[in-house]
């Protein structure tokens, strides 16, 4: 028999030099991926540095020594997500996770999961931390229906052009938009943001979201145009919608 691939949830804000406390760390991880962290005999995760972090917190010395660490990521080739498969096909469980939150969602891990059902591995996601779904939960936009979009464009004028098609999309079908940026890309996009989508929809952001320095709100694009924030330079999640009622538009 095959071996079992657990999805992993890592903490979103694992290594913050803030986080003085383990207990706040791990409060964010669920019992059983705890466990399993500590025992697999083999993690398959999206970059070393990130993941040796996370796991010297956990294991032994020892225990670090005997541990099978493969690495999986945007850079890895076709060849590389088979052999991944290898011991799982051996008979042996395996664990995969990204550098923070939810793996596989956004995530190079997709495919490693795709490949495991293609040869009838059996695939164990665990609960855990999500910034897409906490900032969601946290905005009061309407989350009947939504849509995560990733990553919008790199350069500024194939942003806003996207930007106006979120808007012009919105504007049919009032499913609720997220997406992503790079921490120091994040105050250029919410700056296009405010210029470019209609200023009586709700624009929310989240930051840092389960750091000590959290912070999600959620506003008018008018609103947030007479305020001075700046987004700062770490990870978060950008929201775009309609106010939640109780009566959601889709539904009337």
């Amino acid at each position: 028999m095959s071996g079992v691939l657990y999805l992993l949830p890592a903490p979103l804000q694992a290594y913050d030099k803030e986080n003085a406390s383990d207990a706040l760390l791990w409060q964010q991880i669920p019992a059983k991926a705890l466990q399993l962290f500590r025992t697999l005999p083999v993690l398959i995760a999206e970059s070393e540095k990130t993941a040796l972090r996370l796991l010297s917190r956990l294991r032994s010395s020892e225990e670090m020594a005997s541990l099978e660490l493969r690495l999986l990521n945007e850079h890895s080739q076709p060849e590389d997500i088979i052999a991944a498969c290898s011991p799982l096909m051996a008979g042996i469980d395996c664990g995969f996770f990204s550098d923070a939150g939810e793996p596989c969602v956004a995530d190079p891990g997709a495919a490693l999961v795709a490949a495991a059902h293609e040869r009838n591995i059996k695939v164990v996601p665990i609960a855990g931390p999500s910034s897409i779904l906490l900032g969601l939960m946290a905005s009061g936009l309407d989350a009947q229906r939504f849509c995560f979009l990733g990553y919008l464009p790199q350069e500024k004028k194939s942003r806003v052009q996207t930007l106006r098609q979120i808007a012009s999309q919105f504007g049919k079908d009032k499913i609720t938009r997220l997406f992503i940026e790079t921490p120091y890309r994040n105050e250029a996009l919410w700056q296009d943001c405010l210029k470019t989508l209609p200023k009586d929809f709700y624009l929310g952001i989240g930051q840092n979201i389960c750091g000590v320095d959290e912070y999600i709100d959620c506003k008018t694009v008018h609103e947030w145009g007479s305020l001075p924030f700046v987004p700062v330079k770490s990870p978060a999640i950008f929201m775009f919608g309609e106010k939640a009622g109780i009566c959601p538009s889709n539904t009337r």
